[in-house]
């Protein structure tokens, strides 16, 4: 008999399909439970639970793209929850292997999102590729680069909206070290190494440094023909004559060098970039992530939610009774922290506000958000008696998208929802900062 486990213990593979099959079976048709029945939101949440070493195995498959293990898993996680959206169990499939693939298609398009230095709306990006396409095909058709007026004829658009997406476009876009469309690209990919009067030493040592390593990666012909062409400033006739092969050779290997040396100092910029300490990102005290971190993960499972047309929640607890200042005041914090990214799921997360305040993002969590926001006071409640302290917890909640489409406006909520709660509470206890 196979077993499942996390933080709801280890769980028969029997169990687990009962509760798929009630969960099929009631979410058509709203709760539709008998007194005996779980919650949905809580039979949902037992069976990704259950699930968390599938996420977590294919999770690991992408450990080379330098994302953290936690950031696969939570898009492994919004890939699971939308399985179960549409698993059939009378096709035959087991859930596990029909779950497979839409966890990793949802880390898949979250290293895509990543990938791109600059983000663009869904929506946005859809349309620049029918513009795209219908340039192409028009060029082709017409023998000559089509009008704003014909692309929008061709796809039934306003003109206007052919030239604002042009237009952002040709903001948003970025030299990228993969391209390698012929001479110009050459000179791009070198002249991002040499910024003249605009770079500091230390940024013009560094990308030395990253220029002369990637070179010695290249076979000594690549290195030769590169150094003649960029550096002593020879043109592929004179290079070719002075080796002795053809110019045709020449401007071949030219192109081809160029295109790997671009891709291991792209590779290398990567990996600088994702070697930095992750202590940057969680704060000391608590061991939960910075606010600043925090809102932009709030960001992302913003977009989550939108893609798998699921919920997200934002708590945000304030906590009362603790010290200004002290010993006492920071181990009430390390231990509040510590009860916190205890009691949450694999699939959620917990951070350090301001002054006495924690956060929690929920995913997958809608109205039961109010549930989950008291379950948690409780556990922050009951780190009293650890740290000799009358302390006691408030919070406020926002879910996306009916309180909030945006990590400002779930912010705003949850602060305003706090607010009330602090108000209510007796004057002779402390309030949060």
């Amino acid at each position: 008999m196979a077993f499942f486990s996390d933080n709801i213990g280890i769980v028969p593979e029997p169990t687990v399909q009962r509760w798929l099959q009630e969960y099929v079976r009631r979410r058509g048709a709203g709760d539709g439970r008998c007194s005996s029945d779980l919650p949905l939101p809580l039979l949902k949440e037992n069976i990704a639970c259950a699930h968390s070493s599938l996420v977590e195995s294919v999770a690991r498959k992408f450990l080379g793209t330098g994302e953290p293990l936690e950031d696969l898993a939570q898009e492994g996680y919004v890939g699971l929850l939308s399985a179960l959206e549409y698993y059939d169990p009378s096709k035959g499939v087991r859930f596990s292997t029909y779950a497979t693939h839409f966890i990793s298609g949802a880390i898949r398009h979250f290293l895509r999102d990543r990938s791109r230095m600059i983000r663009e709306p869904a929506w946005l990006q859809e349309m620049a590729g029918k513009i795209e396409r219908a340039i192409e095909g028009l060029t082709a058709q017409l023998e000559h680069e089509p009008t704003s007026g014909e692309i929008a004829a061709a796809l039934a658009i306003p003109v206007e909206t052919v030239e604002e997406i042009l237009a952002s476009r040709s903001t948003l876009r970025v030299i990228s070290y993969d391209v390698s469309s012929g001479d110009k690209s050459e000179e791009d990919l070198l002249e991002r190494f040499d910024l003249g009067d605009r770079a500091s030493l230390s940024a013009l040592v560094e990308n030395r440094v990253v220029l002369h390593e990637s070179m010695q990666r290249l076979r000594p012909f690549e290195q030769q023909v590169i150094y003649e062409f960029y550096f002593r400033n020879l043109n592929q006739t004179e290079i070719a004559t002075k080796l002795g092969v053809s110019c045709n050779y020449i401007s071949v290997m030219l192109r081809k060098s160029v295109e790997r040396l671009g891709k291991m100092m792209g590779e290398a910029e990567a990996y600088d970039r994702h070697r930095r300490p992750e202590a940057s990102v969680v704060d000391t005290l608590t061991g939960l992530y910075t606010l600043d971190h925090f809102r932009a993960r709030l960001d992302e499972g913003i977009s989550r939610a939108v893609r798998a047309g699921m919920p997200i929640s934002l708590i945000q607890f304030h906590i009362l009774g603790i010290p200004s200042s002290g010993r006492a005041r920071d181990e009430a914090l390390e231990q509040c922290g510590s009860q916190l990214r205890c009691s949450i799921r694999r699939m959620d997360m917990a951070g350090r506000g301001g002054g006495d305040s924690l956060l929690a993002i929920l995913g997958g969590t809608g109205p039961q958000v109010e549930l989950a926001a008291q379950r948690l006071i409780r556990v922050l409640e009951s780190a009293s008696a650890h740290v000799r302290l009358p302390l006691r917890v408030v919070a406020g909640t926002a879910w996306h998208p009916a309180q909030g489409r945006t990590a400002d406006d779930l912010f705003r909520e949850a602060q305003r929802s706090v607010d009330e709660a602090l108000e209510q509470q007796p004057q002779s206890l402390p309030k949060a900062a």
